[in-house]
């Protein structure tokens, strides 16, 4: 469990009603980021948010399926070990879902800190979250449609890295992004393989039909390693471990720790037979096979022991995220105007919010966290009553452009879920936040209005972006020159416009009523402009973003 490489440390300010405070992780499909919700007057919940990449949106339409068809499968599941879905939606920043924050850590992350500690994980702590992420993981393969009748759910990528410890001592299953049902299991591109090799149960592997045994295979695997301390395959190529998956039986836990008691090595085993039909038969079983093993060890850790453990192992890296999201709001604050008028305030507030926070959102407490440091609350009000003007503003735009493509406002786009709760690499390496990709689309400019009111941008230096008031519109190729189409709102009169260049600089203008063509000139680079998102700060000693908390 090598430590994680760098990470692109950019996010953007809001994501639909959800203010962005700091990103969590990244994969190949979305980055995760701590975010934060007005419930009512100075009250905020925490959340995580996890935002498909840019260059996802222009692809056939399957990240996009994936991503919404992860949202409905995980918001089924109302079980209390599994991370619940609040929401699916899509702004000018792409789709998103969102999910209740459990503050903690994965369990990847909770053994690489008992080891930087020269320590194992005591029995009693391994047998509770164990227990928790099997109770978890049967309940999403008990999910039933709305008729009642069985899903056959297979998670398909069930590891250390999709499972959270919180601090509250409960163990939760996430990530159901390359999850299937039966009808759907046939539909994988043959030859494609998904899922972190680790963990792949040999018909996995293979490419064959998988049922919810795959997922008690890779169950068998964790529960081999919490106790052994270490991989069960070693550091070879993915092709390599493939290979050994589906060809050699595996080791039994007590070569490795021989003091283990007979039954826990016979339960794990019962669970990491190459014969699908010899295997364990369900999680709930394989449960009940490992705790009736562990009264030979002894009694299993109770939720307050283990948010106690967990808080030991990771508490400093929690408190550090505290202080930085302290950090960003205080830092969002002295760029904020001077305080409005109360009454202002809370109706920009109102506006901030685009409508009242769902009853899912209200009531929902698994494994919530909601904003602890009242004493910045009135400061906050008043940087919310700012962001909400912008929002009132961006409303009234109509229609914002990304990556070359037209979409509607948020509020007409979000889809409300009801409260529920890869990569090939045998574990979920980050990777920087891709850049965008591709050049405002000509189809894109011919759906606008021909009545509407065009300028020509020049300027000295390739341009990325360029906002019009609160409409962001991203250069997928960043070009000296671009010919905006102005809406029926902005044509009217003069026209505030902000250019972002290829290396961040920027330069802030405004076009008359008649102008048909407006000069760029770019500061000289002899020092980076601050992006338009917001820079984040790393924690100390960390080299970048750990691999997503959140899945992929």
């Amino acid at each position: 469990m090598a430590p994680p490489e760098p990470a692109a440390s950019f996010a953007p300010d809001h994501v639909g009603r959800y203010e962005i405070l700091l990103p969590l992780g990244t994969g190949g499909m979305a980055t995760v980021y701590l975010a934060r919700v007005l419930v009512v007057d100075d009250l905020y919940r925490n959340v995580a948010l996890k935002l498909m990449h840019p260059h996802l949106r222009t692809d056939d339409g399957q990240s996009t399926a994936q991503l919404i068809g992860e949202a409905k499968l995980a918001a089924s599941i109302r079980h209390p070990n599994v991370v619940p879905v609040l929401e699916v939606g899509e702004d000018p920043h792409g789709i998103f879902l969102v999910m209740d924050y459990v503050e903690g850590d994965t369990l990847s992350g909770i053994v690489r800190a008992a080891l930087a500690g020269g320590a194992t994980l005591p029995p009693g702590i391994v047998a509770r979250i164990l227990s928790d992420a099997l109770l978890g993981l049967h309940a999403a393969h008990e999910l039933t449609s709305a008729e009642g009748a069985p899903l056959s759910l297979v998670h398909r990528d069930v590891s250390p890295q999709n499972l959270l410890v919180g601090t509250d001592g409960i163990s939760r299953l996430t990530d159901f992004g390359i999850a299937k049902v039966a009808t759907q299991l046939d539909a994988t591109a043959s030859g494609v393989v998904k899922g972190k090799v680790g963990y792949m149960a040999p018909e996995q592997a293979l490419g064959r039909r998988v049922d919810r045994r795959a997922d008690v295979w890779a169950a068998g695997v964790i529960a081999w390693e919490m106790l052994a301390m270490r991989r069960m395959h070693g550091p070879e190529d993915q092709m390599a471990t493939l290979l050994r998956v589906v060809s050699e039986k595996p080791p039994r836990v007590r070569d490795v720790r021989p003091d283990l008691p007979q039954g826990v090595d016979d339960a794990i085993a019962s669970a990491l037979s190459l014969d699908v039909e010899q295997r364990c038969p369900s999680a709930l079983e394989l449960r009940r096979r490992l705790l009736d093993a562990w009264k030979e060890i002894g009694p299993v850790a109770d939720t307050a022991e283990i948010g106690e453990y967990i808080w030991g192992l990771v508490g400093p890296k929690l408190e550090a995220r505290r202080k930085r999201v302290e950090t960003v709001l205080a830092e969002r604050d002295d760029a904020a105007s001077p305080a409005q008028h109360s009454g202002e305030r809370r109706r920009a507030q109102h506006l901030a919010a685009q409508g009242e926070p769902s009853h899912t959102e209200a009531t929902t407490d698994q494994s919530s966290a909601w904003s602890e440091h009242r004493r910045a609350a009135a400061r906050r009000r008043s940087f919310l009553g700012i962001a909400a003007g912008v929002a009132a503003v961006g409303a009234l735009a109509g229609v914002a452009i990304y990556g070359g493509l037209l979409r509607p406002p948020p509020s007409t786009s979000r889809t409300e879920l009801p409260s529920a709760a890869g990569t090939n690499s045998n574990e979920l390496q980050p990777s920087p936040i891709p850049a965008p990709s591709a050049s405002v689309s000509s189809d894109a400019m011919a759906t606008a209005s021909p009545s509407n009111r065009t300028i020509l941008l020049r300027a000295n230096a390739p341009i990325s972006a360029v906002r019009i008031g609160t409409r962001d519109i991203v250069l997928v190729t960043p070009t000296r020159e671009v010919e905006l189409q102005l809406t029926e709102s902005e044509r009217g009169g003069a026209v505030a416009l902000t250019a972002t260049a290829q290396d961040g600089r920027r330069v802030s203008v405004k076009a008359g009523a008649d102008e048909t063509s407006v000069q760029l000139t770019f500061a000289p680079a002899t020092r980076a402009a601050p992006a338009r998102t917001t820079p984040v700060k790393p924690e100390k000693k960390s080299p970048g973003l750990a691999p997503t908390p959140y899945g992929r």
